[in-house]
């Protein structure tokens, strides 16, 4: 994949919202696995749809990504409200699932992920805060379904040559975890590489490499008991 650089990295306000294709491959094929390459940009993607939107809605949009995370408590009733009137705006459901998950509020956060995935299909981050829920309860079969088979970005979403970083970084994040946690090192790996080369300090990275890490001491240990 290709990253067009950029002096100062733009705030992730991804105001894209994909359409997957409706094909799936099977879901037990890892060797179907491929990273094709596309372009990564710091800059925003917005659709039609987010530019039509009232510039009060923007600027909403914009100032609720951060306070989400650096004040999520006081950001969540200013979200609930702006999702009653603008129930499509999918950026404000995904800023409150992150406002429920800093502010403690777990329970909460995973209602809110259960109903992004239905009512928003289509939003890649819903998407990945779904299949983030699915892998931590142990739902493994969950994340092909999740994503049609496919574990690439560019084969979900054919039609798009460019992604956000953000975009890039969650999902390869959390493809990786998944082929370490079915026992797909290799594949694995494959995604860690990606994202060491994009961002080696993202948190995605960071907790791919754990993961990587702890799944090889684990079969060292394996292996020395064996030849005890």
């Amino acid at each position: 994949m290709s990253r067009k650089k950029r002096r100062n990295r733009a705030r992730a306000k991804p105001g894209a919202r994909p359409r997957a294709s409706s094909k799936s491959q099977a879901p037990d094929q890892p060797a179907a696995v491929r990273l094709v390459s596309y372009e990564v940009t710091d800059e925003p993607i917005l659709d039609r749809e987010y530019k039509r939107l009232p510039e009060e809605v923007k600027d909403a949009v914009e100032r609720l990504h951060h306070q989400a995370q650096a004040h999520p408590s006081d950001a969540i009733p200013e979200l609930i409200d702006w999702i009653e009137r603008y129930p499509n705006v999918v950026q404000f459901s995904n800023y409150l699932v992150v406002a429920y998950t800093l502010s403690g509020q777990k329970e909460k956060a995973d209602a809110q992920t259960e109903e992004n995935y239905r009512r928003h299909l289509d939003y890649l981050f819903a998407r990945v805060q779904y299949g983030e829920m699915c892998l931590e309860r142990g739902e493994l079969d969950r994340i092909p379904e999740i994503f049609d088979g496919k574990y690439d970005l560019k084969m979900l979403y054919p039609n798009r040559n460019k992604f956000h970083v953000t975009e890039v970084t969650a999902f390869m994040g959390l493809m990786g975890a998944y082929f370490v946690a079915v026992g797909k090192r290799d594949v694995a790996q494959r995604y860690h590489d990606g994202l060491v080369q994009l961002d080696p300090e993202n948190p995605a990275t960071r907790r791919l490499g754990a993961l990587l890490l702890r799944d090889r001491l684990l079969r060292l240990v394996q292996v020395f008991k064996k030849t005890r």
